[in-house]
């Protein structure tokens, strides 16, 4: 699939897989599918196109950080959102708190490149 309509296909069964995870086990990989839901509803576009939704990305965002208040991804998710609604004070906070997540161990690689998407992040807002 290229892109477009073939990508919307894509997230769609994502949405759906991630729905399953939660009703399985909402705190596997301390709540991480929560975390990815979260990004899912804000990433992509509402109806007609999609099923985005700032206030469901928000929801999700929030119970995953209950879950995982000190997680590199939830809370860097939580500060992409939170400057994507134009929050860039309280994003920027977050962000800093996700430089200073514990490191996860055999995650060294995945940790590595989200501190350069935070870094990244972080630089835009200033």
């Amino acid at each position: 699939m290229d892109g477009g309509l073939g990508a919307l296909a894509l997230v769609k069964e994502a949405k759906q897989e991630l729905e399953t995870a939660l009703e399985l086990n909402p705190l596997a990989l301390e709540g991480s599918a929560y975390t990815s839901l979260g990004a899912l509803y804000y990433q992509v576009p509402g109806w007609p196109i999609g099923f985005g939704d700032e206030d469901k990305a928000g929801w999700h965002l929030q119970r995953a950080l209950a879950i995982n208040p000190e997680g590199i991804d939830s809370l860097y998710f939580w500060g992409d959102y939170l400057h994507e609604q134009g929050r860039d004070d309280e994003a920027r906070q977050a962000l800093e708190n996700a430089l200073l997540a514990p490191p996860r161990e055999g995650r060294e690689l995945a940790d590595s490149g989200r501190r350069g998407e935070i870094r990244q992040l972080l630089a835009e807002l200033e």
